[in-house]
């Protein structure tokens, strides 16, 4: 998966955790078909925000997100 559409994104989650005594922010993409996509990791507030507030105007847009730039992972986690 190199791109995903912004309607095929139906929410976006920040997981927020420390590291090695370092707050960590994680961007979640869950998706339509209930698959979830660890997006990215930051460490650095301000990178992360601007880095969400992107994937909120794509998702608005229904511009393509390129997943390519990134750590992408698909997983089956699930949010209730």
């Amino acid at each position: 998966m190199n791109s995903i559409k912004g309607t095929h994104i139906k929410n976006l989650i920040t997981k927020f955790y420390y590291k090695n005594n370092h707050l960590c922010f994680q961007i979640l993409i869950h998706c339509e078909d209930d698959k979830t996509i660890i997006y990215n990791e930051y460490t650095d507030y301000d990178e992360y925000k601007n880095e969400y507030n992107k994937l909120l105007e794509t998702k608005s847009e229904n511009a393509s997100v390129d997943l390519s730039k990134t750590d992408a992972q698909v997983t089956d986690m699930s949010f209730v």
